[in-house]
């Protein structure tokens, strides 16, 4: 088999944009995944290098489609949720799946879909030196598309399909450079990524203190009157907001959970679990609401001044 590699990553961009020598595609929210094919055999592994074949095995059908004797693929798999759109939470129901008979049943209950948008190798050569556009050609040569096993689609305008996302509520875009190389295990500029970040206040109901400090904030949102828990976070606080959060959290008396529905913590020995009174609001910017309401890679932005009663869905 092919040694298996670290591929290349983007890096993070605030806006899109427009330049004839870049091409733009759509951000798929899924699991990054090499397809290696050598002599009809065929073994998916992550980003990390691990296998990831079992996971997929009804996703053995892409040597079929494939004319060349080895190659190696770049993609991602996708899992389709209940609106037909792309889904983290779908897909990582496949991807984190052990064991024999549960992924035999996590593989009847949910399709996944292999969208593919570079070739690192073919025929024992690698390709890691041509200009992207030529491995997209390579790539259109060898790949015949199926329903379950697809070649990304180039735009012309990142502006334009950035606002196509925004309005469909997905990902975001990546920009990728026409005439740009392939350089393995880094995360480098000839690939940029635009994300369709989305906003909202929400009520702090609590704090997770790690060795005596606030580490990480609980919060909420009101519906029908009551504060439900949508998540925690923890990235975006300065270090004023968690000695601020921490001396306050530490002078309340004990207070019960705010939230209607108490979360299921996992809290170490090490921790601890402080509830606050809903009067706290904080901004955050996150990428999608889970299928179980809760907030995905939530950063907090800042504390607000507005009325906890207004933080609802």
């Amino acid at each position: 088999m092919i040694d298996p590699v670290v591929p290349m990553q983007p890096v993070p961009r605030d806006e899109p944009f427009d330049d004839p020598d870049w091409l733009y595609q759509i951000k798929w929210d899924g699991v990054r995944i090499l397809a290696y094919l050598e002599d009809g055999d065929v073994q998916y592994v992550n980003r990390k290098l691990r296998p990831r074949t079992a996971n997929y095995a009804d996703m053995l059908m892409v040597k079929e489609q494939v004319k060349a004797r080895s190659v190696v693929l770049d993609g991602e798999m996708i899992g389709l949720g209940a609106d037909g759109k792309p889904s983290f939470s779908a897909i990582l129901k496949r991807d984190l799946v052990k064991g024999a008979d549960k992924i035999r049943k996590a593989i009847a209950r949910q399709p996944v879909f292999y969208m593919v948008w570079d070739i690192l190798y073919l025929d024992g050569t690698w390709l890691l030196d041509e200009p992207l556009w030529r491995r997209q050609e390579r790539l259109a040569a060898v790949l015949e598309p199926s329903e379950r096993v697809q070649l990304l689609d180039n735009y012309d305008s990142g502006t334009e399909l950035f606002r196509v996302m925004e309005a469909q509520g997905m990902e975001g875009i990546i920009c990728k450079e026409r005439q740009g190389r392939y350089v393995l295990g880094e995360y480098h500029a000839t690939w940029k990524k635009v994300k369709n970040y989305r906003h909202q206040q929400a009520v702090v109901g609590g704090a997770i203190l790690k060795s005596g400090l606030v580490n990480s904030l609980l919060l909420g949102v009101y519906q029908d009157g009551v504060l439900l828990f949508i998540g925690k976070a923890a990235t975006g606080l300065s270090a004023a907001d968690i000695q601020a959060l921490t001396q306050f959290a530490t002078q309340l008396p004990p207070q019960p959970s705010p939230f209607a529905n108490l979360p299921k913590l996992s809290v170490p020995a090490y921790e601890q679990t402080v509830w606050f009174p809903p009067q706290l609001v904080v901004e955050v910017r996150f990428l999608e609401w889970t299928s179980d309401l809760t907030l995905r890679a939530p950063i907090v932005l800042g504390f607000r001044q507005v009325d906890p009663k207004s933080c609802i869905l």
